[in-house]
């Protein structure tokens, strides 16, 4: 039986998540006190106690939920339910990589830390819109991006989200034109998208120059869990492949669309964090697979109590116990 782990993004967090799990599980609590030692900060009083504006500044929900998404991924496996390939969506890549392998928790906190303060202070001085546009065809709306982009002012397509959807960034001149002129075609809807995860778009190259000394000196190593990149759509495994689609992605497209469909031979799709949002639009484009947001114990509970879950935990620990004798035998 093959499992997908997918972690939830910016925008997914929400006061008080994690909290049964922490009141409940030992791991859990030395987590939160490894990522308050590693940054010298009270997750306990920020993802429980703190207020919604306070948890959604991007230097706290990047790490608050990267801590709770590695949490319940945690928890999962303590009760046997590993992945057979794991994804993140923009942010939830940090904990995919920590999932997989290829990061430890103090260095993915230590990245997320430095990547959110570069990220504040380029929106602080470049405000910029973000829009989901749905109804459009990808080659229509790059048109439409490349037409509104001028020396100052930029639209580009940031998420690749659905065939005719997707999510465009825009500095503030440019998105209003962009969306003057969507309005104009009626089979088109336009929505506001938030911009917290990363804009995903060439307005991102300086943040690649700012965050590649630190890329550089974190040990990536190889994960034992393939990784699906966002930038491709494809799985990697090599600590060096993952390092560099890392750095990419924070000014190349997301390729969602791709995303999706490398979790095709999936049974179980688990969107691992506190959202929602991933399990929806998996269950849309897989309607026949078990498809579940795991955000709590009780979701984890009612997870284990699936027969074929329980089977395949079964034949897990009937293979590791042979391992065991067989170790004991030599």
């Amino acid at each position: 039986m093959k499992i997908g782990f997918v972690f939830s993004g910016y925008g997914s967090q929400w006061v008080g998540m994690g909290k049964e799990l922490y009141d409940k599980s030992r791991s859990t609590q030395e987590l939160f006190e490894e990522a308050a030692n590693c940054l010298d900060s009270n997750f306990v009083k920020l993802c429980f106690a703190s207020s919604d504006s306070e948890l959604s500044k991007i230097e706290n929900a990047y790490v608050a939920l990267y801590v709770v998404s590695v949490a319940i991924a945690q928890k999962l496996e303590e009760v046997g339910i590993t992945p057979t390939k794991v994804a993140g969506y923009d942010i939830g890549e940090y904990a995919a990589l920590t999932v997989a392998g290829a990061l430890n928790v103090p260095d993915a906190l230590y990245l997320l830390k430095k990547y959110s303060l570069f990220y504040q202070e380029n929106l602080d001085l470049r405000p910029v819109k973000g829009m989901r546009v749905v109804g459009l065809e990808l080659s229509e709306l790059e048109k439409l991006c490349k037409k509104v982009s001028k020396k100052t002012e930029i639209a580009a397509l940031a998420v690749v989200e659905g065939k005719e959807q997707f999510v465009v960034i825009a500095t503030e001149e440019a998105a209003g034109t962009l969306k003057a002129l969507l309005t104009q075609l009626s089979y088109v809807t336009v929505t506001t998208a938030p911009v917290g995860g990363g804009l995903h778009a060439p307005a991102m190259d300086d943040i690649v120059k700012q965050m590649k000394m630190y890329l550089e000196k974190v040990d990536f190593k190889n994960t034992s869990i393939p990784f699906i990149s966002a930038v491709i759509g494809k799985p990697l495994t090599e600590g060096d492949m993952v390092r560099a689609a890392l750095m990419q992605h924070i000014h190349a497209q997301t390729q969602w669309v791709a995303v999706q469909e490398a979790f095709e031979e999936c049974d179980y799709i688990l969107e691992i964090g506190p959202g929602t949002a991933l399990q929806k639009g998996f269950a849309e484009r897989y309607p026949k697979k078990k498809i579940f947001a795991i955000n709590s114990l009780e979701d984890i509970n009612a997870l284990v109590g699936f027969d074929d879950i329980q089977a395949s935990i079964k034949k897990e620990i009937e293979v590791l116990e042979e391992a065991a004798t067989e170790d004991k035998k030599e």
